[in-house]
């Protein structure tokens, strides 16, 4: 099985990751490839730079940063179920679905988002005030800045498979999350 995780900033994507990872999912990090490719570049992993790059491979490639992932690990590994995290643009969502996979979109309200990344501490990109946060994910959630009309994870989580509501605890994520892949499996 193949999923797409999509997400809003701060939804809870990753926790989703580990817990698929725990059920032997491989995972495909686009924020991980894209971060090596901007470092390599002499940049820091902040978002600005990331989109950036994420613009750059939309170029190259239909499906983006998760088609790049797809040739050149993806095909190497060739892993019974793999996750592709974290869909952004809808050119990768269907990329995901012409290979046959699903997407699982996962979201939560903004303040309950804010306060999950200034927790976290993954860096730089994690490291700015609620204005910021906001204005972030205004352009990630809906497109726009120089990042392009694909990159509009609304749409989507529009288009998704299954979507999951993530305002409560870990377990709760959890059993969600099972729910869906079973579902998903079934179709």
């Amino acid at each position: 099985m193949i999923i797409g995780i999509a997400g809003t900033i701060g939804a809870g994507k990753g926790t989703a990751v580990e817990y698929l990872k725990s059920k032997g999912f491989t995972d495909y990090s686009s924020s991980g490839l894209l971060g090596e490719l901007v470092e390599r570049e002499g940049n820091p992993r902040i978002r600005e730079f990331l989109s950036r790059m994420a613009t750059k491979l939309g170029q190259e490639y239909a499906g983006g940063v998760v088609e790049k992932n797809y040739q050149e690990k993806y095909l190497i590994d060739t892993p019974k179920d793999a996750i592709f995290e974290a869909i952004h643009r809808q050119s990768e969502a269907n990329f995901i679905k012409s290979i046959g996979g699903f997407i699982v979109g996962i979201d939560a309200d903004i303040e309950t988002r804010y306060k999950r990344i200034s927790g976290r501490k993954e860096g730089a990109k994690d490291d700015v005030t609620f204005e910021q946060f906001k204005e972030d994910a205004r352009v990630e959630d809906e497109g726009g800045g120089d990042t392009g009309r694909d990159n509009n994870i609304r749409a989507v989580l529009r288009g998704a498979d299954v979507v999951i509501l993530n305002e409560g605890t870990v377990e709760e994520l959890t059993e969600k999350t099972e729910a869906a892949i079973a579902d998903l499996a079934t179709r």
